[in-house]
């Protein structure tokens, strides 16, 4: 794209992105394409009108329930269109939509019932007694109304017909909670430009198109299922099939019957679809496009899924719930560069991205700095946390929490900040470490933190699963790794486990707060 075209570009989006809400999508999809697939489940499928007219009834729903614009509306349920109806009906009413985590514990539930200040909950039959025991227990006492789905539903629903409310694109749409990697869980205020920002920017800058079939495996409570792609395929049109539950064999299964073109897959998944072979059992020529974020994506792993996929065009796409959230995006042309072996890409087309000091100054390039960033599409805020809101803002740009260098106009990640290991006065990026881990052909997946040390501050250490049938001994890993790196950096533990003890949260992110948690190196001497 030329300088003045993309100039241009940026003018007609920033422009669409500040007047449309999802409202007005509704609207529009409801006389468009009325018969073309809106979203497909196990047991349900609906063309665009009768998706817009379900929402539209979960809205005049909620108004006789006396839900009023601003409210928030809980939602838990797995994936599917219950989840599609539920999440676009609060939205038409004007509500704040607040999927809710179905894998949460009770007490992480009855903190996000809190925090969110839900009065209704609208959930589906496997998740709803979770609600109910709370409420039941006094542990929910702003919840007034417990809608279940099936019958009690059904009756719940208003009339299909637009709904009489105004909604301006800087009210807030959604709200979703952080993963709860540093904390407890916060809930993310976007507005309705916000998330057309984003939606707007992945259909133009990951080549989106109206006759996508989509296949939806995160769940909707995070943001890269709503935001990234549901939102995005509503806006032109476009197919969502979702699936309840990741299996290798059902995803692959899926894309060969409903004729899948692209799908978001974090990066443990696409190497359990590659161990698993079930790519290759299946047919696969209507897949067109693979998009992969959450966590690294390895260059062996991209050589793979190029052997079995040798048509499919390979997108890697960087950010945080908190910006709405796409950052940066690692184009198919781009994907297979040697020089940009980790690199998150550039910056979408909505977005400034700036890597700066700690005193808010931009570094020069190759510099190791925190990415910042903003745009139409960054949050209003945490609700209910001004203090925190204002803590994650410098001088108008949001701070990611995260370390990378811009080489050439390309991003290099390095790690998070708080995943920085100091050890005898270096300091080690954890997710330079776990590359060169990942680099041995028997691993797969690993995770390099420190651990307190009286002789080193803090040491490297690792937890590591291996590959079915694969054997690997710590001496020979960290030969292997002191063969790339820096002696220094070279994990001074090993912990072995298999690969479902690696927690991860839905975005595909380890968990290294509860990999600290664990005993796992109790029976080592220390070094």
């Amino acid at each position: 794209m030329s300088t003045i075209a993309k100039e241009r570009s940026l003018v007609c989006l920033f422009w669409l992105s500040n007047l449309l809400t999802i409202p007005d999508v509704l609207h529009r999809n409801h006389g468009r394409r009325p018969g073309s697939s809106a979203v497909v489940d196990d047991n349900r499928r609906l063309n665009q009108r009768e998706l817009v007219e379900r929402s539209w009834s979960v809205a005049n729903g909620l108004a006789r329930l006396g839900v009023r614009p601003g409210d928030t509306v809980a939602i838990l349920c797995g994936n599917g269109i219950f989840s599609a109806e539920t999440i676009l009906g609060a939205i038409a009413a004007g509500a704040v939509a607040a999927p809710l985590s179905w894998r949460w514990s009770p007490a992480e539930l009855e903190h996000g019932l809190s925090d969110s200040r839900a009065k209704v909950v609208l959930a589906d039959r496997e998740f709803a007694g979770n609600v109910q025991d709370l409420i039941d227990s006094g542990k929910a006492p702003a919840v007034t109304h417990l809608v279940t789905e099936g019958p009690g539903f059904e009756a719940f629903l208003g009339p299909p017909s637009t709904p009489d409310v105004a909604v301006v694109p800087n009210s807030p749409a959604v709200m979703l909670y952080t993963g709860g990697t540093t904390g407890a869980s916060k809930g993310v205020l976007l507005s309705h430009t916000n998330v057309m920002a984003n939606a707007i920017d992945e259909i133009v800058d990951t080549d989106m198109e109206a006759d996508d079939v989509t296949l939806l495996i995160a769940p909707m409570y995070h943001s890269a299922s709503l935001l990234c792609w549901f939102l995005p395929h509503l806006v032109i049109g476009a197919c969502s099939v979702f699936m309840r539950r990741f299996d290798e064999e059902r995803a692959a299964s899926l894309i060969e019957t409903e004729r899948v073109s692209n799908g978001f897959f974090i990066p443990n998944m696409v190497r359990r679809m590659l161990i698993s072979g079930a790519w290759a059992r299946h047919d696969m020529r209507s897949f067109r496009r693979l998009y992969v974020g959450g966590a690294t994506f390895r260059l062996p792993d991209k050589e793979a899924v190029r052997e079995v996929l040798p048509a499919v065009r390979m997108y890697y796409q960087y950010g945080l719930t908190e910006a709405g959230p796409i950052v940066t995006r690692l184009r198919p042309e781009d994907m297979f560069r040697p020089e940009l072996d980790g690199s998150i890409g550039q910056e979408m087309l909505l977005n400034d991205v700036s890597i700066q000091d700690d005193g808010g100054r931009e570094v020069a390039d190759g510099v190791a700095g925190e990415i910042c960033v903003r745009g139409p599409n960054v949050m209003l805020g945490y609700f209910n946390r001004p203090d925190t809101t204002a803590a994650a803002f410098r001088d108008g740009w949001l701070r990611t929490g995260d370390v990378a260098s811009r080489h050439d106009g390309y991003f290099m990640f390095h790690d998070r900040l708080k995943d920085m290991i100091k050890t005898g006065g270096e300091n080690v990026f954890s997710a330079e470490v776990e590359q060169a881990i990942y680099s041995h052909p028997s691993v797969a997946e690993a995770a390099v933190l420190g651990v307190a040390s009286e002789r080193w501050d803090e040491e490297v250490r690792a937890v590591v699963a291996l590959k079915p049938g694969a054997q690997l001994t710590e001496e020979q890993l960290q030969r292997h790794v002191r063969e790339r790196l820096a002696g220094y950096k070279v994990p001074k533990r090993i912990a072995f486990v298999p690969l479902e003890a690696i927690p991860v949260n839905p975005s595909g992110k380890i968990m290294k707060r509860e990999l600290r948690q664990q005993e796992l190196w109790s029976d080592m001497a220390p070094a």
